[in-house]
C-alpha cells in the first residue's frame, strides 16, 4: 500500500508512463500490479497504519525537507517503524537502527535491505516497533505538557 502525497490524475499519469516500461524491463507480468495498491492524498491516514508493517516517508532531501516530522509520528504512535530522510525535523524523531532508519531515498538497495531486515528478523521488528512506541510517547499530551510547564517555570 502506497499514499502518495499527489492527485490521482498525476498518479495515474506516472504510473502509465513508468509502470509499464518497468515491468516489462524486468520480465514482470503486468498481474504484479496487484499486489501494489496506491492511494492519492489524503486528509486521514490513521486507517492506512492499521494495514502497515512499515512506515515510510521518502521525500527527497533534495527537493524539500521535512520540519517536524508528523508522518513518522503517527507511524510511530501505532507502534511502527519507519523509513525517513537524513535530515529535517523528520530525522530528529529516529534513532538510526533503534525505532527505525534514517536513510537517503536516492539509495534504494538499503532501504530495500532494511525493508527486509525488518520483516525478515521477527526480534528486529518486534524491537524497533516497541521503541516506536516509546517515542511516541514522548509527544503524548501529558508529556508535552509537563514539558512546557517545566521551560515556563525555569524561566
Amino acid at each position: 500500500i502506497i499514499v502518495i502525497n499527489d492527485r490521482q490524475e498525476n498518479i495515474d499519469a506516472y504510473l502509465q508512463e513508468n509502470i509499464d516500461a518497468y515491468l516489462q524491463e524486468n520480465q514482470l507480468p503486468v498481474a504484479s500490479q496487484r499486489n501494489l495498491k496506491v492511494f492519492p492524498r489524503q486528509n486521514d491516514v490513521t486507517g492506512f497504519y492499521g494495514q502497515s508493517s512499515i512506515v515510510l516517508n521518502l521525500s527527497d532531501k533534495n527537493r524539500v525537507i521535512e520540519t517536524f516530522g508528523l508522518t513518522a509520528l503517527e507511524a510511530m504512535c501505532a507502534g511502527l517503524p519507519v523509513i525517513v530522510p537524513t535530515v529535517g525535523g523528520i530525522a530528529e524523531m529516529v534513532d538510526d537502527g533503534v525505532n527505525g532508519y534514517k536513510i537517503d531515498v536516492q539509495n534504494r538497495d538499503l532501504i530495500a535491505q532494511r525493508i527486509e531486515e525488518m520483516l525478515s528478523m521477527e526480534d528486529l521488528y518486534i524491537r524497533m516497533a516497541e521503541n516506536a512506541l516509546l517515542h511516541a510517547h514522548r509527544y503524548d499530551t501529558e508529556e508535552m505538557l509537563s514539558q512546557i510547564r517545566y521551560v515556563m517555570e525555569g524561566v
